[in-house]
This record gives C-alpha cells, structure tokens and sequence, in this order.
C-alpha cells in the first residue's frame, strides 16, 4: 500500500510539473529536467514513471481521449433528437452535461495542452473521436453515416465539431467564468441557432 501511494504522489508531482511549466514555459521547450525540478523528483524516478518527455505526453492525452470516448459511446443517440424550443430553452442532454463536467475536473490539465503553448495535437485527436462516435451513432438512428446532402460531409463535420470544440476552448481560455451548467446549455443554444440568431439579427 506504502508503494502504491509513493507511485500516485510521484505522479501527482509530475502532472502538476508539467501543468506550471506547459503554462510558463510551453510544452515544445518544457524538459525532462525542468520537470524534475519543479516535482522536486531526480531524474531516475521519471524515468521510472515514462520514457521520455513525450511518452508522458501521450499519456495525459490517451487518458483525456479514453475517458471521453467512454462517456461519449453509445450515449449520443438523444443528441440527435430535435427538441421544439417554442416552449423556451433547449434542455441539456446528459452526455453534454457528462464531458463538461469531466472538463471541468481536469480544467487545468486539458486547459493547457489545448491552449497556445500545449499540443497542437490532441484538438485534432479529440475532432477525430468526435467525428468517429458522431457518425457511429448517426449510423445507428438512420442505417447510414451522412449528414445532410445540402454541404459535402467534411463541412458538415467540422462545422458540427468545431462548433462544439470552439466553446469549450473559449471556457478554456477565459479561466473557468461559467459553470459548467452554464457551458452546457451555452452549447446546447448554439445548436439550434442560426448565424443570424447569434448576431442578434432579426427577420
């Protein structure tokens, strides 16, 4: 047990090691003796823990990805339900209300590997798992992955997937203002806003 406790401190010291210095720093000049230097660890026992620095890397970004596929998997069918908002606001589904809130918990780790000094990497990675799980479960409501047949199917990819990832990178970015209530229902707006609706344009 003694161990197995020393084992998660060593790695709660290289996770915060690498939060700091990836906000400070970035993580392209961050190395593997600045983080031994901030956990206060020697380099032996890093190495105990990962090959190199960019073993660790993947490391945080494949447990970000695992966890949001399994919270995403099979979950996304409601999403896809077209609710009438003439009796008011959208209401959140519990898929969205789930990753926010698992955002929210790991809001500095994954602030800072998809903020301006992070990894330009996992964006992509997690657009990827978006779009494979989005078209799954397309696949399961309709017997078939298209979107819509009025835009070619990239744009409607991206423009479904980088609507949601720009909204939690702009959370992200401005420190946690909002709950993550609040961030949920933000995005649960936008999907049933037209561009016209957001610039306040009226008909």
């Amino acid at each position: 047990m003694a161990v197995h406790q020393k084992v998660i401190q060593t790695e709660r010291k290289i996770r915060s090691a690498f939060i700091y210095l990836a906000e400070t720093k970035g993580v392209d000049r961050m190395t593997v003796s600045d983080i031994t230097k901030y956990a206060k660890i020697n380099r032996s026992t890093f190495y105990a823990h990962y090959q190199d620095k960019f073993a660790m890397i993947d490391h945080f970004e494949n447990q970000i990805l695992t966890d949001i596929q399994n919270l995403m998997k099979n979950n996304l069918t409601d999403t896809m339900t077209y609710q009438d908002l003439s009796s008011g606001k959208p209401q959140t589904y519990p898929v969205v209300d789930k990753i926010i809130q698992y955002i929210d918990r790991e809001f500095n780790l994954i602030r800072v590997l998809l903020g301006p000094k992070g990894d330009g990497r996992l964006e992509e990675r997690v657009k990827q798992v978006l779009t494979e799980i989005i078209d799954a479960d397309l696949f399961r409501l309709k017997g078939e992955m298209g979107m819509t047949k009025q835009i070619p199917a990239n744009f409607a990819h991206e423009i479904i997937v980088s609507g949601l990832m720009s909204i939690i990178k702009v959370w992200l970015a401005e420190g946690n203002p909002e709950s993550p209530k609040e961030i949920s229902e933000i995005i649960m707006k936008t999907r049933y806003m037209s561009p016209f609706d957001i610039l306040g344009v009226e008909e």
